[in-house]
């Protein structure tokens, strides 16, 4: 009889931690280990920055005559399928979509006309001010004009006589690591 009751036992303890195994062993996250899944949220990131500047790019070479909705709607067209890209119409866009507003100044100014790219928080986490000096060229110095303010002031990159690239981003005690928030494309001609 207690032979019984000790192997009933022994049953019933093995039969619980096969239950426990097969539990845990089906919440591993689909057989991925997280260095797997970091490494892929990583690359993504990185073709999502990639793909980011070279869009920015894209603007930079725009002439200024096809400054407009018509010229930036070509462009938007080959990045849609990497860019969640929303051209700005008054209407509401998605909050995770980059928004690009074009203006131009049609007085006597130094900026004659413009792109500004709204970065959505989804890119802006993984957006620094070094993506952009790293394939732009290095900022351009300026001596503050102001004193200390809460918002860190725009940096500006030139990248030739007619545009230059004006970086808004959010306080960060080093600027190579500061995250980028909006980004304006400038042509002076």
């Amino acid at each position: 009889m207690k032979i019984m009751r000790l192997s009933g036992r022994l049953h019933m303890f093995l039969t619980l931690i096969a239950a426990t195994i097969l539990c845990f062993s089906g919440c591993s996250g689909n057989g991925k280990k997280p260095d797997e899944e970091n490494g892929h949220m990583l690359a993504e990131k990185a073709s999502i920055n990639d793909s980011f500047l070279s869009y920015t790019d894209s603007l930079t070479k725009l002439p200024l005559s096809k400054l407009n909705d018509l010229g930036i709607v070509a462009i938007n067209k080959a990045f849609a399928h990497k860019l969640p890209i929303g051209l700005y119409n008054s209407k509401a866009i998605g909050h995770d979509s980059i928004i690009v507003y074009p203006y131009k100044n049609n007085d006597i100014a130094t900026v004659r006309a413009g792109i500004r790219l709204l970065v959505p928080q989804s890119i802006t986490d993984s957006l620094t001010i070094g993506d952009f000096t790293r394939y732009f060229g290095d900022i351009r110095k300026e001596k503050p004009m102001i004193g200390v303010t809460e918002q860190p002031l725009p940096v500006q990159i030139n990248i030739n006589a007619n545009t230059a690239l004006k970086l808004t981003f959010n306080n960060n005690q080093k600027l190579d690591l500061a995250h980028v928030t909006m980004v304006e494309v400038l042509k002076y001609r």
